[in-house]
């Protein structure tokens, strides 16, 4: 079972943004454009209530394969997912691994062999939930060091893609898929564009759409890199984690909800047809103050001037 790709007359469509609507895109959202990241440890039945309150259409999580065969670690999933369901979100569920991809660096058919394994868990995890899926997003910030182990971006990435997206190609499809989640969006002569070029011409109906983290971007910057990826590559961008941390350099609580509401309101004018704000709650696991305060709401799960800005922005529509 694999992936919904679009229709030549939908391509055609989006070269002109402001004409697509996202159920043309992703048939589980509606009118619901945004949604927000959980982590899926922690996701309450009290969380997914407020979200589908506040005006989110989707809930963004992650799964590391590496771990697919611990029974703790598939009830944690199984778990957020009927959570999720509960409340009616729909979910874009993001897959990577954490470990290295190959044990001998530069070994081309060992990346191959492992693009190969992890489409079949690609597929698996599509398998149990595409009822509940928006899209699947294949990898986070592979263009960073810290997200793709495996060592040289440049030579690593393409063998282990393509062999994913040779493994899914024979399959039917039924769940959007996107990728590869950059942390910069591609633009002209960046290693993801040189990469994403030798996909998607020799994998043309891989993905569904190009999705990228504009953290830091203005509206305009943002509305570039969303021509950009059209002409480049002929999908839609799409933006699957963008936020701002609530530190006293950006203003604290009420400077982080004056820059989602802006954020929000540029992209809805640029008709992006999907986009997750990192996150639902602040982390107490993160590794420093800025990575501790991206919540909307505090870590004990109290509203920051942040949520409200969402709940005002996304409900008047």
């Amino acid at each position: 079972m694999q992936f919904k790709r679009l229709a030549a007359s939908t391509l055609l469509m989006l070269s002109s943004a402001s004409q697509v609507h996202a159920s043309q895109q992703f048939p589980a959202l509606t009118d619901k454009t945004f949604g927000v990241q959980v982590k899926i440890q922690n996701f309450t039945p009290a969380d997914a209530k407020q979200i589908k309150a506040a005006g989110f259409g989707f809930v963004r999580l992650g799964v590391w394969t590496e771990n697919l065969d611990v029974a703790a670690y598939q009830k944690q999933i199984s778990d957020a997912f009927a959570v999720a369901k509960a409340a009616g979100l729909p979910v874009l569920m993001t897959i990577r691994a954490t470990e290295p991809l190959a044990t001998t660096p530069g070994n081309t058919s060992e990346l191959a062999a492992q693009g190969a394994l992890f489409a079949k868990s690609v597929l698996a995890l599509e398998q149990s939930y595409r009822t509940q899926l928006v899209a699947i997003e294949i990898w986070n910030e592979p263009d960073l060091e810290k997200y793709w182990p495996t060592g040289n971006f440049e030579t690593t990435f393409v063998p282990f893609m393509s062999a994913m997206c040779h493994s899914l190609g024979s399959k039917v499809q039924t769940t959007p898929l996107i990728g590869f989640g950059f942390a910069k969006a591609p633009s002209a002569g960046s290693a993801s564009t040189v990469a994403l070029n030798r996909i998607v011409s020799e994998y043309p109906k891989c993905l569904s759409a190009i999705s990228y983290h504009p953290y830091g971007q203005t509206g305009a910057q943002i509305s570039n890199a969303q021509a950009f990826i059209q002409q480049n590559f002929h999908l839609p961008g799409v933006i699957s984690e963008w936020g701002v941390s609530a530190l006293n350099s950006n203003g604290g609580d009420d400077g982080q909800a004056s820059k989602v509401s802006t954020f929000i309101s540029d992209v809805e004018k640029l008709k992006i047809p999907l986009t997750s704000l990192y996150e639902w709650k602040n982390s107490e696991s993160g590794g420093n103050d800025r990575e501790k305060n991206f919540g909307l709401q505090t870590s004990d799960g109290q509203p920051k001037p942040a949520q409200l800005a969402v709940e005002t922005l996304l409900n008047a529509k």
